[in-house]
């Protein structure tokens, strides 16, 4: 899994800045220093973990744009050859996992031959599934997309502490919380694949989603769908699968992706024959077989898996390497926000970072430029207190299953936006 480790820059005479600005043996100092006068505590905010405090004033405070103290180091000359940026400090953060959000859609077929099942998943998606997700600390969400008591035909209630019910009985509306958000509506196999097309738009009855499903989504997530259904009356056309996903792909807004850039993966249960052993999952090189082969389509095309519907025994085992498979291919985040410090304001022109590629020296030094518009290979640029890798260099990092990111705030280093 991919690390974010952060070295924050924003205190006098802890460190020197070498030749590139960058602070010199910091990883294993000693981060605490007394001096005359008041002390402060520099840190991060919003699930930084720290150890370290680092305490004294800054050598001088010049005003930014919105009044508040700017935390910089003073005028310093821009780099050249052989300058260095002056004195500055160094507090390390510990290195955290930083991914993209993962919204996990289950879509399941609530026809009458489908108890059993429904059964088995209830149990799955609590036990086997969302604890995984939530002891890898990814930002996930489950939207389940199903009848919901009391159904016209089966229903599905999820309980505690995924959502905020036993189910016993189920509340008159489904308790959804920030984790966990079902979508009331019913299906069979025979219309399985446009119902989750049309649900997208569709108002749900609870007024949960207003706009349909697609309110549930969160903008910038990866997308694991899992749909579980008999597929009995379901189209056996591949064509049709291919036909969904063209679908899918242009829904406004984009959620799933877009034509030839995937951003979504489909996993799904069906009538079809166990593999062998029977816990393991047909994957997508292999032959379509059984019920729905416009169902098993799109999980072919998408890189998902699919598995016997009748092996209910098994799901845990199945939910298990879902959630291992979404932690594991999870990519690191391309965007962060700049942390607040206790006292004033960090300098976003002095923003450094160094990209570890398999999280290992020699380390690529990613510079800042202005903007979008001005993006290259290797750099980055400031957004709305966001700093955000510019696409090359996010692509490089996702693709880099042990990626580390270094990065400083604070120590002016000389760069003008404006040059």
């Amino acid at each position: 899994m991919s690390r974010l480790s952060a070295l924050l820059l924003c205190a006098p005479l802890l460190a020197a800045c070498g030749d590139s600005g960058r602070p010199q043996d910091t990883a294993n100092a000693p981060l605490t220093t007394s001096g005359p006068g008041p002390t402060s505590t520099l840190g991060p905010t919003d699930g930084a973990v720290t150890d370290g405090t680092t305490t004294g004033e800054p050598t001088t405070s010049t005003a930014s744009t919105s009044g508040a103290p700017k935390l910089d180091l003073g005028a310093q000359p821009d780099q050249g050859d052989g300058a260095t940026t002056g004195e500055c400090a160094a507090q390390m953060l510990e290195p955290q996992v930083q991914s993209i959000g993962v919204d996990v859609v289950v879509v399941v077929d609530t026809s009458n031959s489908m108890q059993a099942a429904i059964a088995a998943v209830e149990a799955s998606i609590n036990n086997d599934f969302a604890a995984i997700l939530g002891a890898s600390d990814i930002d996930y969400r489950v939207i389940v997309l199903g009848d919901y008591p009391p159904g016209g035909q089966l229903d599905i209630c999820i309980s505690a502490p995924l959502s905020g019910t036993d189910c016993n009985p189920p509340p008159p509306v489904p308790a959804v919380t920030e984790r966990y958000k079902h979508y009331d509506a019913a299906t069979g196999s025979g219309a399985f694949l446009d119902n989750i097309l049309a649900w997208y738009t569709a108002p749900d009855p609870h007024g949960l989603a207003p706009n349909g499903y697609r309110d549930l989504l969160r903008d910038g997530t990866r997308k694991v769908i899992l749909a579980m259904t008999d597929g009995t009356s379901a189209s056996a056309s591949e064509a049709d699968g291919d036909a969904f996903d063209t679908a899918l792909l242009t829904l406004d807004p984009p959620h799933f992706g877009t034509p030839g850039a995937r951003d979504y993966v489909f996993h799904t249960i069906i009538t079809m024959a166990a593999n062998n052993p029977p816990d393991a999952p047909w994957l997508p090189g292999d032959p379509l077989q059984g019920e729905g082969g416009s169902i098993q389509r799109v999980s072919v095309i998408t890189g998902g898996w699919r598995f016997p519907l009748a092996q209910t025994d098994a799901f845990d085992v199945l939910f298990q390497e879902i959630a291992k498979d979404v932690v594991e291919t999870t990519p690191i985040a391309c965007s962060f926000p700049i942390p607040e410090p206790p006292m004033g304001t960090i300098d976003p022109n002095t923003i450094e970072i160094d990209y570890q590629a398999g999280g290992v020296p020699p380390v690529k030094a990613f510079h800042q430029v202005v903007d979008l518009a001005a993006c290259e290979p290797d750099a980055f640029y400031i957004q709305d207190a966001t700093v955000i890798l510019c696409p090359d260099a996010c692509a490089q990092v996702q693709a880099d299953p042990a990626a580390k990111l270094d990065v400083r705030y604070g120590c002016d280093v000389g760069f003008d936006p404006a040059g």
